[in-house]
């Protein structure tokens, strides 16, 4: 019972020491999709051209790793490089909240 007591105090103690963890926003992030995303991931354009994935759908976890990844140079593509190198580590999240939440597109009816 102490072992539980101590773990409840030490994981409010490690909130208030390192903030409040961030909660994705997905309106914001849908901003930043339609100014950066869209021209390439937009339902449009992923039926025609096949090197642009489909983000729609896909797990919050996987999109936000990959994102990072594409920032922290883990992952190499120049042009998605360029693409997030100037986004904030919540605004990431913010685009990777929105595209989880959106619905796969039926592509194979384009």
């Amino acid at each position: 019972m102490n072992a539980i007591i101590i773990m409840i105090a030490l994981c409010g103690l490690s909130a208030e020491v390192f903030g409040a963890v961030y909660q994705a926003d997905s309106e914001r992030g849908q901003a930043l999709a339609t100014a950066q995303c869209e021209s390439c991931h937009g339902n449009a354009v992923i039926a025609m051209a096949k090197q642009f994935p489909n983000l729609k759908g896909q797990k919050l976890a996987y999109l936000n790793k990959q994102l990072v990844d594409f920032k922290a140079g883990l992952r190499l593509d120049p042009l998605m490089r360029s693409q997030v190198s100037a986004l904030s580590s919540e605004q990431l999240q913010d685009v990777a909240r929105f595209y989880s939440q959106q619905v796969t597109p039926n592509l194979s009816a384009n």
